[in-house]
């Protein structure tokens, strides 16, 4: 059985190994298997978060890699069924990234999401079914929008948040990371 988990482990740092291969040149930090989204640094988040293509082609990077598809140069080379995947993936850790930022603004609870390694995040997103890792986080109740929210019938309460992402990137940039 230790066997089996050395090789799950092994696999996983492999797979953090070719996600995070061009992260830890761009970014000049380190990542691993265990990186979560909120061991992510401010400025690195803040260039994750804005979602151009230097954004895309970084989240790119790390999905294909983890998923043993190459670099994310290698995106448009891709079949239709693997591009829709990656897209998929792509677009799930870019809300997660983004939820991280509001709860570091202070305007989102914390999130069951944003404690999963992302290497996790990408086999878990490929391999079960949606859970409450992939739930809309709760908007924090200091937030000023928080009693119209609480009015918003549940269902409309994850477009509630959404709808507010715009405003939070430009926030977090201008507070955390105005060089991003």
């Amino acid at each position: 059985m230790a066997e089996i988990l050395d090789l799950q482990d092994h696999r996983r740092r492999l797979c953090a190994g070719k996600g995070y291969a061009n992260w830890s040149r761009r970014f000049a930090e380190s990542f691993d298997e265990k990186t979560t989204i909120a061991d992510l640094s401010d400025p690195t988040l803040g260039v994750l978060i804005r979602g151009d293509e230097e954004a895309s082609l970084c989240l790119h990077d790390f999905v294909m890699g983890v998923m043993g598809l190459g670099q994310g140069l290698r995106f448009h080379f891709l079949d239709n069924t693997m591009k829709m995947s990656v897209m998929d993936l792509t677009f799930f850790l870019l809300d997660q990234l983004r939820f991280e930022a509001m709860k570091r603004l202070g305007w989102l609870e914390d999130h069951p999401g944003l404690h999963v390694p992302m290497v996790d995040l990408v086999s878990f997103f490929r391999d079960t079914s949606p859970g409450e890792i992939y739930d809309t986080p709760t908007l924090a109740r200091s937030h000023p929008g928080f009693e119209e929210y609480e009015k918003t019938i549940g269902g409309d309460r994850g477009a509630y948040v959404r709808r507010l992402i715009p405003d939070a990137i430009k926030e977090f940039l201008k507070r955390y990371a105005p060089d991003a």
